[in-house]
């Protein structure tokens, strides 16, 4: 596809290499995510397995869709519906904003997991400076 062509289409666009560098991408991609030159740096951890599935995909088959968390310009992840199709090495991936109910339940239960384990980590830690006062204390006797 013309460089000049992919910078005016109308949704993030990206093209990639098998790696996840960004070969080029639409003006769109920009006002949604920040500037980055591979799609490593916008994935969310827990939906890194799906993009090696997209990125591992045979060449000239047909389009395989995900549903993605993504780093958005403000530094939080948004859901969106991600399609790839792959043409001579390039795969063509085009990213969607999804707020389905479905994509919103599992966000909120990444963010309750997330509180839970923040919350079973500060009583360790509670517990730890309990213990490091204790003896403290017993030192000074």
């Amino acid at each position: 596809m013309d460089t000049m062509l992919t910078k005016w289409i109308p949704v993030p666009y990206f093209q990639v290499n098998r790696k996840g560098t960004i070969l080029n991408s639409s003006n769109t991609t920009h006002s949604y995510f920040p500037d980055t030159s591979n799609i490593w740096t916008i994935i969310h951890e827990e939906h890194r397995n799906k993009v090696i599935l997209m990125l591992s995909q045979s060449a000239n088959s047909y389009p395989i869709t995900q549903h993605l968390m993504l780093k958005i310009r403000n530094n939080l992840f948004g859901n969106f519906k991600c399609t790839i199709q792959w043409k001579d090495g390039v795969g063509h991936l085009v990213c969607t904003e999804s707020k389905s109910m479905k994509d919103l339940t599992t966000t909120f239960s990444s963010v309750h997991k997330s509180l839970i384990d923040t919350q079973r980590r500060l009583k360790e830690s509670e517990k730890h400076l309990e213990n490091v006062a204790n003896i403290i204390k017993i030192r000074k006797h």
